[in-house]
């Protein structure tokens, strides 16, 4: 197994996450992956993942090369799962997936499995900036009496808008905003990432009911 540590350097910027999930920051190397950390994050399937994990080594035309995946991801199924984090036009690059097919097969080998994503999957819209602005507002836990009252108020409609919360609730927008996405980030409001940028168009709903 091979373990890399991350330096500062001159021509290296540097990126941290602050993760509720795993309740750390991590430090990223790139801005790729400093995105794929809000879709880990806010990923009902993952439970744990880490930057930068204990790595391993392949071989490529005879010589053992030390490589580090960009994260592990834990499942909540118990799975473990690499992610090696690339621009859709390094990936095209045929060297760069010669190796990477190697890189799979030895962690293959060691029982492990070993993916790629690139920024077409990562930058797509409105998810990306729907889940950044879940992850403004996931670690503000002083409203839990509002966010109740706010659930009952979504309970009765079933599926109801921002701009029909608006008219129905008296607050103002930015508040209402605020309170939609502290329990949407606590997973206790949920609406389609997909579908729009958030705001008053949104439709929302109550989540595991």
């Amino acid at each position: 197994m091979y373990q890399r540590s991350i330096k500062h350097s001159r021509v290296k910027n540097l990126y941290k996450f602050a993760s509720i999930k795993n309740r750390a920051t991590l430090t990223l190397e790139s801005t790729l992956e400093f995105n794929a950390c809000f879709h880990f994050e806010f990923s009902k399937s993952i439970e744990f993942f880490e930057a930068q994990p204990v790595g391993f080594h392949y071989q490529y035309y005879g010589k053992s090369f030390p490589y580090t995946p960009d994260f592990l991801v834990s499942s909540t199924l118990g799975r473990q799962i690499y992610y090696e984090i690339k621009y859709s036009n390094e990936a095209s690059v045929p060297e760069v997936m010669h190796r990477f097919k190697r890189k799979q097969r030895s962690c293959s080998e060691l029982g492990m499995e070993l993916r790629l994503l690139t920024e077409r999957q990562l930058h797509k819209e409105p998810r990306l900036n729907n889940l950044k602005l879940l992850h403004r507002y996931s670690g503000d836990s002083k409203c839990n009496t509002q966010i109740e009252w706010l659930l009952s108020l979504i309970r009765e409609f079933g599926v109801v808008t921002v701009r029909d919360l608006l008219e129905q609730s008296k607050l103002t927008c930015g508040r209402l905003n605020k309170l939609v996405l502290i329990g949407a980030s606590q997973g206790l409001i949920q609406f389609d990432l997909d579908a729009i940028p958030f705001g008053l168009g949104t439709e929302l709903f109550i989540a595991y009911e």
